[in-house]
């Protein structure tokens, strides 16, 4: 029997690990079985999930966090080196990838269970600047020379836009945006 490290009957157990070799067969192998593309921190392994109906239309404290699973419809910019900037800590503005820090600067469209009823798809967004999603991709570097890395993130969007391929995820609300936190793609 087995279980997920994130699971309550797997929290009692003395040692759990996540066996992802199905997930990975069934992704390579066009399989149409569900796959789990990301793990949360284990930090926020006790969260509920919070479906995005109930997120987008809650009217709580401004900042709050929270933890979902949905797929991605689309991500955007659909040119994906356009999706590294370049971050400027000292007047917080962004650029033109080139000189300073690099980021990912990224928008998911995506659905859940909650929201297949209706045609509306939500924004998640994925902005590694102040460290939130970080750790979702990994480091991010010029993509506009790099075609290494952006091959390998045009991998990892394509896994992520296929059918069936889910996110679970943390996500906080900052002024009315949701930014994933504290999440890592495992596939």
């Amino acid at each position: 029997m087995t279980f997920t490290s994130t699971s309550k009957l797997g929290a009692t157990l003395a040692k759990v690990t996540d066996d992802r070799a199905g997930d990975k067969a069934a992704l390579k192998g066009g399989s149409n079985l569900r796959v789990m593309m990301t793990e949360v921190d284990k930090k926020h392994s006790a969260l509920p999930m919070t479906s995005l109906e109930e997120m987008y239309s809650s009217s709580g404290s401004a900042n709050a966090t929270f933890r979902t699973c949905f797929y991605v419809s689309k991500v955007e910019p659909s040119n994906l080196a356009d999706a590294c900037m370049s971050y400027n800590k000292t007047t917080k503005k962004f650029g033109p990838c080139g000189k300073g820090d690099h980021v990912h600067r990224m928008q998911f469209l995506v659905k859940d269970v909650s929201t297949n009823h209706n045609n509306n798809l939500y924004r998640v967004l994925l902005y590694t600047h102040e460290g939130l999603g970080s750790n979702f991709f990994g480091k991010c570097s010029n993509l506009h020379h790099d075609k290494a890395a952006l091959k390998k993130l045009g991998e990892q969007v394509s896994s992520l836009t296929r059918f069936n391929s889910w996110v679970d995820a943390v996500v906080e609300r900052r002024n009315g945006y949701f930014f994933i936190k504290d999440t890592r793609m495992v596939l």
